[in-house]
């Protein structure tokens, strides 16, 4: 699962002056109306208007311009930085600081458990029943809405991740952190142009929570900024789990489509499906220089 999320950090790094100006503009703006009207008169337009006009001509124009600039920069920068930091996290396992997050999602996907399996016994008691039918179906989308696994992760997404990595393992024999190098190189250009569309939009969505954190803490001191604040609190699970959940879908797929070709090009004789004893002998022969590993515990 690292070799994705390697790949997620480095869109992430690469494409911030294309994707942040602007964002990182107008925070820099909230930043400056905060400072010049402060919490007394937070909606005194007339007064940001006037502090406005006098730096509007001369030399201060210049270095007021200079400045929005740099901070505009600086801004980018560090929402980069610590968007990576929640792309890392995603593949936080259980242990350290992330247990006791752990130990909250596994608390609650057991209860979940426990109900759907609940509601599936009252379904195959009676199969005839809609509302009973109805009810395990909501049961079970509560559950699967915690983790479609047991939680190993402090986080949805890292638990998201790791059960492709769990079913492409299972189902091909192919470790898919020491696979997805290589899976790349034989894909077709309209595939890598699918997956580098939803890295991107991973990328986008594990800044939400850097600029949802930055506002809150503005809005602190001028209530105006909790107002974006509080609706990028809102939008930001759903804008994660959404573009996880494609990523995740497109990184399975493409194993699915194209591992045969990584195997042809290993030498392997296929006259149908890859099996997983041949996918077996692939990992062994992808990990000829590092110690075999098991891709949830990396």
């Amino acid at each position: 699962m690292n070799a994705f999320l390697t790949e997620l950090g480095k869109n992430l790094a690469g494409r911030w002056a294309a994707v942040l100006a602007l964002p990182a503009a107008v925070f820099v703006a909230v930043v400056v109306a905060a400072v010049v009207l402060g919490p007394s008169h937070a909606l005194d337009i007339a007064l940001l208007r006037t502090r406005v006009m006098a730096v509007s001509t001369g030399p201060a124009l210049v270095w007021t311009a200079a400045g929005f600039l740099a901070a505009t920069a600086a801004v980018g920068l560090a929402v980069t930085a610590l968007g990576d930091a929640v792309i890392c996290s995603w593949g936080a396992t259980g242990t350290g600081l992330g247990r006791p997050f752990t130990a909250l999602r596994h608390r609650r996907w057991h209860r979940a458990e426990a109900k759907a399996d609940t509601a599936i016994r009252a379904v195959l008691a009676d199969p005839d029943n809609r509302q009973a039918k109805a009810r395990a179906r909501r049961a079970v989308l509560r559950r699967d809405a915690i983790s479609e696994t047991e939680p190993n992760c402090p986080t949805w997404a890292g638990d998201r991740l790791r059960a492709v990595a769990d079913r492409v393992r299972r189902g091909t024999g192919l470790d898919l952190t020491t696979t997805w190098p290589r899976l790349w190189l034989v894909l077709p250009d309209a595939a890598r142009v699918e997956v580098t569309t939803i890295q991107e939009r991973c990328a986008s969505a594990a800044r939400t929570p850097v600029w949802t954190l930055a506002y809150l803490v503005v809005g602190a001191y001028w209530w105006p900024a909790l107002v974006p604040g509080l609706w990028l609190l809102l939008v930001s699970p759903r804008r994660i789990r959404r573009s996880v959940d494609v990523y995740a879908d497109l990184v399975e797929s493409s194993v699915d489509m194209h591992s045969r070709d990584v195997a042809r090009q290993l030498g392997f004789e296929l006259t149908g499906r890859l099996t997983p004893e041949i996918g077996a002998q692939m990992t062994e022969a992808f990990q000829k220089h590092q110690p075999s590993a098991d891709p949830a515990h990396q």
